[in-house]
């Protein structure tokens, strides 16, 4: 009873300080968090349950509820610390106006670091790719929040290095392009692993060198895209 007065006490007279969460459940948090993410990822967020997620982190299932709301609430906290942690380790590179070249192929060198992350890792690019395949409530802010701003760097350096006036709408497609060429690297990754020879992959599939490639094919396309379109006949229909 005394202890129970004395925390009362201790609340009236600090009104606006808030109860500060204790290590124990800054553990429960914490391992939820680690389990969700790969179950997520296996599962999709639909196949995905919280009573595995529990079972995985060896936590009580009403964990869930009392840390983040629902389901959907813990899918939300994975997508975000997932991005915080992506951003930090593969930040966005900044543009330089002077240097559009350098940009691009930094550009590039971002997105497939994010796409080919190391195998201890995988299951965040998989989260990804579900989310990407079968989006859930959270899809937009992962859209805006994730890839919009190396979207949006690698329009503006297109823009810069293509020869002529072209429709922002065909600098979006330049843009997609380049994402295409660095994404079919993770989805063909099986293919490609049948198709080349492991001593070829081994020393000219590396992220350095796939970089240098697309950002040459992307770089011979805005120096003759111009020239190119106008030899195309456009398609009856």
């Amino acid at each position: 009873m005394a202890h129970s007065v004395s925390n009362s006490l201790h609340s009236q007279r600090n009104p606006g300080v808030e109860p500060q969460p204790n290590e124990r459940s800054i553990d429960t948090r914490s391992r939820i968090l680690a389990a969700a993410g790969p179950v997520f990822a296996a599962q999709g967020y639909s196949g995905a349950t919280v009573r595995e997620i529990c079972s995985t982190a060896s936590v009580n299932i009403a964990s869930v509820g009392y840390h983040f709301g629902d389901k959907l609430g813990l899918y939300r906290e994975v997508i975000n610390d997932l991005r915080l942690a992506r951003a930090k380790r593969f930040p966005t590179p900044n543009t330089d106006p002077k240097k559009p070249q350098d940009t691009l192929q930094a550009l590039v060198n971002t997105l497939l670091a994010r796409m080919l992350i190391s195998e201890e890792s995988a299951w965040e690019t998989e989260l990804l790719m579900r989310e990407m395949q079968n989006p859930t409530p959270v899809f937009e802010s992962i859209v805006e929040g994730f890839f919009r701003p190396l979207f949006d760097q690698l329009t503006e350096t297109l823009r810069l290095l293509v020869n002529s006036e072209l429709p922002m709408q065909t600098v979006q497609h330049l843009a997609f392009s380049t994402v295409g060429q660095c994404l079919y690297y993770r989805v063909g990754a099986e293919a490609i692993q049948v198709l080349i020879p492991e001593q070829q992959r081994t020393s000219h599939y590396d992220i350095d060198s796939l970089a240098q490639h697309i950002t040459a094919v992307m770089l011979a396309a805005c120096e003759k895209f111009a020239t190119s379109q106008q030899q195309i006949a456009p398609s009856d229909r």
